[in-house]
């Protein structure tokens, strides 16, 4: 075997791991979200601030773990054309960081809904983080739809 070789059969091992880990981390996600449901549902007293305060911890537990789904998909993507060398995986990194910053603006709004109070100066900063990776992100899909050997 030559160089060439053994580093391809390692590249291969190395995809196949990451996307096996990835996958087990969103079936891991879908098992924490059926779980809390369930642990939700039997702590539940049945009086009307109790049945309040379960739904919100049911759409909090829904809410939080589909967004951090969507965050580890999009990273699977990011490993998936990495692997295949289409070499657009900065945009998916990009989109994975707008998602999971996004993630936990909402989810920082979740809690002060529940706990009544919010972090202003948190939710600014995280505003801004998004708009600067959106900016990022613009920047280099114009980058890439520009044909530079003109």
């Amino acid at each position: 075997m030559n160089d060439k070789s053994i580093n391809n059969v390692f590249i291969r091992i190395i995809s196949i791991l990451l996307k096996m880990v990835l996958f087990i981390a969103i079936i891991f996600i879908l098992i924490h979200m059926i779980l809390g449901m369930y642990d939700i549902i039997l702590k539940t007293t049945f009086s009307i601030t109790g049945i309040e305060s379960s739904l919100y911890s049911f759409v909090d537990i829904i809410v939080e773990d589909s967004l951090l789904a969507i965050v580890v998909f999009e990273i699977y993507e990011s490993v998936l054309d990495f692997f295949a060398g289409k070499g657009k995986t900065i945009t998916y990194i990009l989109s994975a960081a707008i998602s999971f910053t996004a993630r936990e603006i909402i989810l920082l709004i979740f809690t002060a809904h529940v706990f009544s109070r919010i972090n202003f100066y948190e939710i600014i900063s995280l505003s801004i983080l998004v708009v600067s990776l959106s900016i990022a992100y613009y920047m280099i899909y114009k980058s890439e739809s520009i044909d530079f050997k003109k």
